[in-house]
């Protein structure tokens, strides 16, 4: 399985994309909606919620904390006014500290049910961080909350949310890390063994799924925590090394829906993100379909990515 050792990451700035593909944490210009915790009549919480404004990271005057409950949800909420029915990308805004959690539950009221996506309170913070595209119904109700109940370390936040309407419908792709994680170049660089490719990011970078598909969990010596998404196309996308997973087993994803973190588990020399695509036991180079996802156009097919010429 692969290796990857650790060197300098650069920052690009965004370029628009194609409306079919999925930018995660950049919102397309459409309906937005933000509640912050201090929003009036917005924000509800138990005593077991403190407020803090030691960190400047914040959004708006404060953000809410509280300690880690193995035994109970006590979610804090916030009340979205959702204008109409319909996908929209959910995201949410924390200070981020190493004495924060590390694996966070957010809740998600959707169409089909609560989902929940876990996040990494210690790293990407001070900004907005995308949970996925989800289906929302209309109507003003508690549609975001954050949970105590997980065995991570450290206080979870509550700072603030963000809807955003997808507008043209549901993005078909996504990149599979943040646009801002890594350089076009890093998406082209060979693979070591075989067809597949090694992308350079710390321990707690949140990985996307690139198309829409149905997870099933990887737990082994060698991927380490592991995802085989199985894409609406009948190819198979793994993730491997993530320090945590944010689906589980069975789940049906969306395209730019947070299925992960990134890590170190498994065979693994540093941090980062293994990702390959397969069509049937056939592995594909990922090279040409991650740049076209990096360029925002439509990205080939997964039966016509080449099976050479992606390794060393």
């Amino acid at each position: 399985m692969p290796n990857r050792h650790s060197r300098g990451l650069a920052l690009l700035a965004a370029t628009a994309l194609a409306a079919s593909i999925l930018v995660p944490g950049t919102p397309a210009a459409a309906a937005t909606v933000t509640v912050d915790n201090a929003t009036a009549g917005r924000f509800t919480a138990s005593a077991n919620w403190g407020t803090s404004t030691w960190s400047s990271q914040r959004q708006g005057p404060d953000y809410r904390f509280a300690t880690p409950n193995t035994t109970a949800s006590d979610a804090a909420w916030f009340k979205i006014n959702v204008p109409s029915a319909g996908n929209y990308l959910v995201e949410v805004w924390y200070p981020a500290d190493p004495g924060y959690n590390d694996s966070t539950p957010f809740i998600v009221v959707t169409t089909s049910g609560n989902q929940t996506v876990r996040v990494n309170q210690r790293t990407n913070g001070g900004r907005w961080v995308s949970l996925g595209t989800f289906s929302l119904a209309a109507g003003d109700y508690n549609a975001v909350g954050v949970s105590r109940w997980t065995s991570g370390t450290g206080y979870v936040i509550a700072d603030a949310v963000r809807i955003t309407s997808a507008s043209g419908g549901t993005p078909q792709f996504s990149l599979p890390l943040p646009r801002g994680a890594l350089p076009r170049s890093e998406y082209d660089d060979p693979h070591h063994d075989y067809p597949a490719i090694d992308l350079p990011v710390p321990t707690g970078t949140v990985a996307y799924a690139v198309r829409a598909g149905t997870v099933a969990r990887v737990d082994d010596s060698s991927c380490g925590r592991g995802i085989n998404l199985t894409g609406t196309d009948g190819a198979i996308y793994t993730y491997c090394h993530l320090s945590a997973w944010s689906v589980s087993s069975g789940a049906t994803v969306t395209a730019g829906q947070q299925i992960g973190l990134t890590g170190n588990t498994g065979n693994s020399t540093g941090p980062h993100l293994h990702f390959g695509i397969r069509t049937g036991s056939t592995r594909r180079c990922p090279q040409p379909f991650l740049l076209a996802l990096y360029d925002g156009v439509t990205p080939p097919a997964a039966t016509s990515l080449p099976t050479s010429g992606c390794t060393y």
